[in-house]
């Protein structure tokens, strides 16, 4: 491959530094050691006492975080406004175990088929 080739794809996908990969993400600098330390992220460069990250890892980390497109991702308000209950009951439901979801640094993300299987629980 020629330079000028690999120069190119390097611009098009830069290595990114703590900060810059915790806004990316939306979340703190801590966070994202945090994810980085727990192998939620990565593959990751450590280049003297720094952490360095491709914009490409960040990008493919975020497809795996919002889920599938059929069955997306929903936050205490999105199931308070499904199911038409206060976003503090939808929370109760999930800390409960009734409604099963997953932590995603301060967020809890649920998906609509979970939501969906507690309503026909409820039903049946």
């Amino acid at each position: 491959m020629s330079t000028t080739a690999s120069s190119a794809s390097t611009a098009s996908d830069p290595l990114l530094d703590t900060a810059q990969a915790a806004r990316v993400l939306g979340v703190s600098r801590w966070w994202f050691g945090e994810l980085v330390r727990r192998g939620q992220v990565g593959p990751c460069a450590r280049i003297g006492n720094r952490i360095r990250v491709r914009l490409s890892i960040l990008e493919e980390y975020l497809e795996r975080l919002h889920g599938d497109p059929e069955d997306p991702y929903m936050t205490y308000d999105d199931i308070a406004d499904y199911l038409g209950i206060s976003s503090w009951t939808a929370g109760e439901l999930v800390r409960q175990g009734e409604i099963p979801g997953r932590r995603v640094g301060r967020r809890v993300l649920v998906t609509r088929s979970a939501v969906d299987q507690y309503v026909e629980r409820r039903l049946g």
